[in-house]
């Protein structure tokens, strides 16, 4: 199964996003992200395995910014 990743700013927001999510029922990991750019603040991705657009709505509306997007389809990120 793929993993697909949403990039949020700070490691605070990583861990309160992969709360939220595990309280909706997603199996959400923290990872320090691969390379972390100055766009991508201190680098932490929220790890999902299914239903990407869900968790992604679960965030904003909890208003955890995502700053980048790794669909697990090899080559782009999205923002």
């Amino acid at each position: 199964m793929k993993q697909q990743r949403l990039m949020v700013s700070s490691i605070t927001y990583a861990i309160k996003g992969r709360d939220l999510l595990r309280e909706a029922g997603f199996k959400a990991y923290i990872e320090r992200t691969h390379t972390p750019g100055a766009r991508q603040g201190c680098g932490y991705s929220i790890l999902v395995s299914q239903n990407l657009q869900r968790a992604e709505q679960i965030l904003r509306e909890h208003q955890i910014k995502i700053i980048g997007i790794d669909r697990g389809e090899g080559n782009g990120l999205s923002g």
